[in-house]
């Protein structure tokens, strides 16, 4: 890693980001690592991390899906009925998503972007408490960062590198991923549709895991080429 970033910011390679995922499954929903399920990231940001998960409106254009408040502060939201930005008191610990998420881009992106801020506070929040930097914020695509570039990245290039490939992990843990992709592929060939098209192995297996995790179907072919199953198809 950079020799560049503040010693708040933790130094994860990607090779380490699915020890993290599995590490944080531990401290907060080890259930998750005994037996494949889609993980109830919701209120394991709630419940076993003690957050305040709140539905605002961010942004006008929804782009900025998320934000974790580290400190108690001010934010801005967007109110849509009156097309205006107001900044409003934000709490520590308080997460705050687009009500919007599910409807616009569905159940797996809402469940990723929570992951996402869940691990920012899990892992970053030092690094923000000490800048004083009140919120993190996660825009609506996720930013595809260009590793070849690294030694100009900043710190929150780092952070944000680092949720992003992380997040999903937590919501697809590599032991409880494995089982279940190859279940799903040693399944006997029926015929499955979809909007009257018959899909193929592949796309059969990435739906079923998608559905089964309740994440996106992208993140979910991403997560079968990083776990080595791209060659079985």
């Amino acid at each position: 890693m950079s020799l560049l970033l503040s010693t708040n910011v933790p130094r994860i390679c990607k090779s380490e980001f699915d020890a993290e995922a599995v590490a944080f499954l531990e401290k907060y929903y080890p259930s998750a690592l005994q037996q494949p399920m889609a993980v109830p990231i919701l209120e394991v940001a709630r419940k076993q991390m003690g957050l305040q998960v709140v539905e605002r409106h961010l942004t006008e254009d929804f782009s900025i899906l998320g934000q974790m408040c580290f400190t108690n502060g001010v934010a801005e939201i967007y109110l849509k009925e009156t097309d205006e930005y107001k900044s409003v008191k934000v709490k520590h610990g308080m997460m705050i998503i687009d009500p919007d998420i599910t409807k616009n881009r569905g159940e797996g992106s809402k469940n990723n972007t929570i992951s996402h801020e869940a691990f920012h506070w899990h892992k970053h929040r030092d690094y923000h408490i000490a800048k004083s930097i009140a919120v993190s914020k996660m825009s609506s695509a996720t930013i595809e960062y260009d590793e070849s570039k690294q030694s100009s990245w900043s710190d929150e290039d780092w952070m944000e590198w680092q949720a992003n490939g992380i997040a999903p992990r937590i919501l697809m843990p590599p032991m409880q991923f494995d089982e279940m992709a190859k279940r799903f592929i040693e399944e006997p060939i029926v015929g499955t549709r979809l909007d009257g098209v018959w899909l193929t192995l592949r796309r059969r297996v990435i739906y079923s895991l998608a559905d089964f995790f309740k994440v996106s179907k992208q993140s979910t072919e991403i997560r079968l080429s990083e776990r080595g199953f791209t060659n079985l198809f």
